[in-house]
């Protein structure tokens, strides 16, 4: 395997821990929050997207892209910019909820909501590896990049 496809991979694959990890936060507090409180699930959703997109900045910051950030702080300025990339992923995670809900009525919500979540991820990673936790144009041109 390619050393660029290995790298990749690697990145995917912790991309995707962090994610599983963010997820059982996203879904513990959406079913304290929608399906025990009773609270509507679209606002419960958001609420839960910040947690757990605030949680998922971090750990992809010092694990999952650690190649990239470099050990440099982390910044207001990132994780804005990676929760306002992950609103694509917020949005498609509604809609998918919300029909998922519409054509299936599940027991729980927070079903519906897990098939919401994976619907985003390939979306999320994308945004991530390409927007977010991009290498600077600097270490591109210096053929670092492998």
């Amino acid at each position: 395997m390619e050393k660029k496809t290995k790298r990749l991979l690697g990145e995917f694959i912790k991309f995707g821990l962090t994610g599983v990890l963010g997820t059982v936060t996203n879904l513990a507090i959406f079913f304290l929050g929608a399906d025990l409180l009773k609270f509507h699930e679209i606002p419960v959703g958001i609420f839960c997207f910040i947690i757990a997109g605030t949680q998922n900045y971090f750990i992809n910051h010092i694990w999952s892209f650690k190649e990239y950030t470099g050990g440099e702080t982390i910044r207001f300025r990132k994780w804005l910019q990676f929760l306002s990339g992950s609103l694509a992923g917020l949005l498609l995670n509604i809609l998918v909820m919300k029909l998922v809900l519409y054509l299936f009525t599940p027991p729980y919500k927070f079903m519906a909501q897990a098939v919401g979540i994976a619907a985003g991820m390939v979306l999320n990673f994308t945004i991530s590896k390409f927007f977010v936790f991009r290498k600077k144009p600097e270490e591109k041109e210096s053929g670092n990049d492998e």
